[in-house]
């Protein structure tokens, strides 16, 4: 279900919001290039970045906020999390209940869409609290092949620290168009599509970073490739 509020108290927490997360995180965004910026900005994408913590759509929608973008949130996240229940019903969203699949968050997504808007979510599926970056599972390919547009994959450092230490940086990659084949997607193709995707997003924290982590091997604990 798509959940937004209109009223004047909704504007109102979205500039606080934007106030805050400013002031406490100071968000960096960068391009890759003037396609990246043109596809996040000026036309309908499905937008797609690594998930360290359970409120990152929540800032990453507050950078975004010249652009009509709705974030894909799980439903158990909100029901677990008061603070993210107090924020969420502020911004465009669609709810997914993870405990009982179903294909309406696609529908309302190509809605979306195709009114104009654009769709953010983290293919992960969870959390990564090492700053991993886990493989990427492949529902937003169905959802960029049907409704022709591109992927805008966006990595960010998941740095969540009051200031003046460490700020929170995110870095937009190419736009990647993924056609779908002559005898139509297959879960074959589409989880080549998601890897492509991740590998692209692995690209981009190597520039920001300077690396990519890596899960660690047995008896390691800590394993950084370079």
């Amino acid at each position: 279900m798509v959940k937004e509020h209109t009223s004047v108290k909704t504007t109102i927490v979205q500039c606080f919001l934007r106030g805050l997360v400013r002031i406490i995180f100071r968000p960096k965004m960068d391009f890759t290039s003037d396609a990246a910026k043109n596809a996040l900005l000026s036309e309908p994408c499905v937008i797609v970045s690594n998930h360290v913590r359970g409120f990152d759509g929540a800032v990453i929608l507050t950078l975004l906020r010249k652009k009509p973008i709705t974030a894909l949130v799980a439903q158990d996240m909100l029901d677990k999390y008061s603070a993210l229940r107090r924020i969420f019903p502020y911004l465009p969203c669609i709810t997914i209940d993870r405990e009982h699949p179903s294909l309406a968050w696609l529908r309302e997504s190509r809605a979306i869409i195709k009114a104009g808007g654009s769709i953010y979510l983290c293919p992960e599926g969870k959390c990564s609290f090492d700053h991993v970056v886990r493989a990427y599972k492949p529902g937003f390919v169905t959802l960029a092949a049907m409704t022709q547009v591109p992927v805008v994959p966006v990595y960010h450092n998941g740095e969540y620290h009051p200031f003046p230490l460490k700020r929170f940086r995110m870095l937009v990659g190419d736009p990647v168009y993924l056609e779908p084949p002559p005898l139509g997607l297959n879960a074959d193709v589409m989880a080549e599509e998601a890897d492509q995707v991740h590998s692209i997003t692995q690209q981009l924290e190597a520039q920001l970073n300077g690396c990519i982590r890596a899960l660690p091997r047995q008896g390691d604990e800590n394993e950084i490739s370079h």
